[in-house]
């Protein structure tokens, strides 16, 4: 889940100059009182599951976000989800499933959610819900890191084989059936994204997600969205000058399109400038102060291996004790963030050279917000 970005480097050949990108407005401290901690697990080892990290886990109210896989779920499983999920029950923790996605159809991603269900029906465990780690394609992932090592081949790779308007409107049309469908059975169906799916949306379209073979939002809209904001992988690719205020930026981004539904995650733990936990806490406090009512950290097994598991109580309470002011982002953060919509403004402006090149028939991009996903040449399998 953590430093799957699009780096610049993957499209660096088709940037243009940046533009300049005028700082948000002024945030005005929310209430932030009612924050609760929330973490990504993904471990299948019991080690890390102590009656003290319980305890710590229990006494802070700290919701799980718990990652599944079909060993998990299948019929007669004996996982160790189960157990922790059960444990998490017990002890009146909130529970939402993490899944795979990486779905253009949605077609495998509707099959996962039945059969999560199902197995949470036999063991007769309780999740709030289900997020969706929609992160592109496991095919876009492998090209995305050639092109970041320096595979100019896969860099032309990723724009030729996946920029596809049409499909993309199916996807978008899969997508808002499958949470249709979730709806009338009483689940909540949520997602987490890469935050540049935001830069797409503030350069008024939809190609950069496009690009990434990553499922659009808005306008497929989930319960809630959580974009990965993670400082410790924007500090790698834009060095270590990125501050606080960029989680303030995404988080003003998020609500303007997606209003209550538009939420972040934070982290990676253990990750600069996460090495140490001054600056975790710092973040997690900002989320509050912003107003965010559920702050995930990635992830529970980092925090514990980096900090220690009494970490999780600093953790917790910094979700209650908001801050005097928010942080505002400083040049880095915008450069940062101009650097993405310049991209997706640029393969916007590529999409019906490429598509005509591929398919004979030109494309264009979807815009944002006023996607028709009207019917346009012919999409390309993906």
């Amino acid at each position: 889940m953590n430093n799957r970005y699009l780096c610049v480097a993957v499209l660096a050949a088709t940037a243009l100059t940046l533009s300049a990108v005028g700082a948000p407005a002024d945030a005005a401290p929310g209430h932030g009182r009612h924050g609760q901690l929330a973490v990504w697990t993904s471990s299948h080892t019991m080690a890390i599951w102590t009656p003290q990290l319980w305890q710590t886990l229990a006494r802070n109210h700290v919701g799980l976000f718990v990652q599944v896989n079909d060993g998990d779920y299948r019929p007669d499983a004996d996982s160790w989800a189960t157990d922790i999920i059960g444990e998490a029950n017990r002890l009146a923790l909130p529970v939402t499933i993490w899944t795979g996605g990486n779905d253009t159809t949605s077609a495998q991603t509707q099959a996962e959610v039945d059969a999560i269900r199902t197995w949470l029906d036999a063991d007769r465990l309780h999740a709030q819900g289900i997020v969706i780690d929609d992160e592109g394609t496991a095919q876009t992932m492998a090209l995305v890191g050639k092109a970041m090592a320096g595979d100019q081949s896969a860099e032309q790779q990723l724009l030729s084989a996946n920029i596809d308007p049409a499909q993309q409107c199916q996807a978008i049309a899969a997508n808002k059936t499958l949470i249709k469908r979730a709806h009338r059975e009483g689940l909540a169906l949520d997602e987490t994204a890469m935050p540049q799916s935001l830069d797409d949306l503030d350069a008024g379209t939809l190609a950069l997600q496009d690009t990434l073979n990553a499922t659009s939002n808005p306008p497929a809209t989930w319960d809630a969205n959580y974009f990965q904001a993670y400082r410790s992988d924007f500090n790698t690719d834009f060095g270590s000058a990125i501050s606080p205020g960029l989680i303030t930026s995404y988080y003003q981004s998020a609500h303007q399109h997606l209003g209550d539904a538009g939420e972040l995650t934070i982290g990676v733990a253990g990750l600069a400038p996460y090495a140490t936990l001054a600056p975790l806490v710092h973040d997690v406090r900002l989320l509050a102060t912003l107003g965010q009512k559920t702050i995930p950290v990635f992830s529970l097994e980092q925090i514990v291996a980096t900090y220690g598991p009494g970490a999780i109580n600093s953790l917790a309470a910094a979700a209650h004790e908001p801050l005097a002011t928010v942080d505002q982002p400083d040049p880095a953060d915008l450069h940062a963030r101009a650097t993405y919509q310049q991209l997706a403004e640029e393969v916007a402006a590529l999409t019906p050279q490429i598509t005509r090149t591929r398919d004979g028939v030109p494309q264009q991009a979807n815009k944002y917000p006023n996607t028709s996903c009207a019917p346009q040449g012919g999409p390309s399998e993906k």
